[in-house]
C-alpha cells in the first residue's frame, strides 16, 4: 500500500500490480522474491474506493524514485504519482508517500477510535486469507493474491479453514457433475 503508484492500477481490468516496496528505512525496492512481483486481483469494494481516491491523488506531479533491485547494488529510476499521500490531509510540506511510522500511527488512532483491540496492520493479510477461503475462493487464487510461490503456505497456514468447507465443496461437484458423467466407460467396439 505504501508504495503503490497509479501506474500499478488499472481499475478497468480490476487489478494491480505489486512492482515495488517501501522498506523501514525509506528505500523503494522490489519485493523480496519474484513470486512478490504480481497482479492482484481486486474485489467489487476495492475497486470502488480506488476509484473515490482517484479525485484525492490522481493528479499529483509525479515523482522521482530510486528502485533497488535483486542483483547489489542495481538502482531503476522510476517517476510515479503514489495511490496514498499525506499530502492529501498535511498541514505542513510532507513527503509524496507515506513511511511506515505514519501508517502505524493512523491505524492505531483508528483502532482507539472505533474500540477495536490493536492489532498490527499486518494481521489484515491474515484477516483476507480466512474471509476468501470461508467464502469457497480456491487456495492457490489466495496464494497468488498473497504473493506466495504456491498454495502450500495457505494450507499450513488456514487449513482449518479449508477443511470447514467440504459440505459447500461436495455440493459444488455434485452439481457440475452429478447428472453428466457418464455411468460406464463407452465400449470400445461401439467407437469404431
Amino acid at each position: 500500500m505504501l508504495a503503490l503508484a497509479w501506474e500499478d492500477v488499472d481499475l478497468k481490468a480490476g487489478v494491480i500490480h505489486v512492482r515495488r516496496n517501501l522498506t523501514l528505512e525509506g528505500r523503494f525496492k522490489l519485493p523480496k522474491t519474484v513470486s512478490g512481483e504480481r497482479t492482484i486481483n481486486l474485489l467489487a469494494p476495492a475497486v470502488e474506493a480506488l476509484k473515490r481516491q482517484q479525485a484525492l491523488t490522481l493528479m499529483y506531479p509525479s515523482i522521482e524514485i530510486d528502485v533497488l533491485q535483486r542483483e547489489h547494488g542495481k538502482i531503476i529510476r522510476f517517476f510515479i504519482r503514489p495511490v496514498f499521500s499525506p499530502r492529501v490531509t498535511a498541514t505542513r510540506e510532507t513527503k509524496a508517500y507515506y513511511f511506515h511510522t505514519s501508517i502505524h500511527d493512523k491505524w492505531t488512532g483508528v483502532c482507539r477510535r472505533s474500540k477495536v483491540p490493536y492489532r498490527k496492520p499486518y494481521q489484515t493479510r491474515h484477516t483476507y486469507a480466512c474471509w476468501m477461503l470461508s467464502a469457497g475462493a480456491n487456495p492457490t487464487f489466495i496464494a497468488k493474491q498473497m504473493g506466495h510461490s504456491s498454495a502450500k503456505e495457505i494450507y499450513q497456514t488456514y487449513g482449518d479453514w479449508v477443511s470447514d468447507h467440504t459440505a459447500d465443496q461436495l455440493q459444488l461437484l455434485n452439481n457440475t457433475y452429478g447428472k453428466n458423467a457418464p455411468y460406464m466407460p463407452p465400449n470400445k467396439k461401439e467407437q469404431q
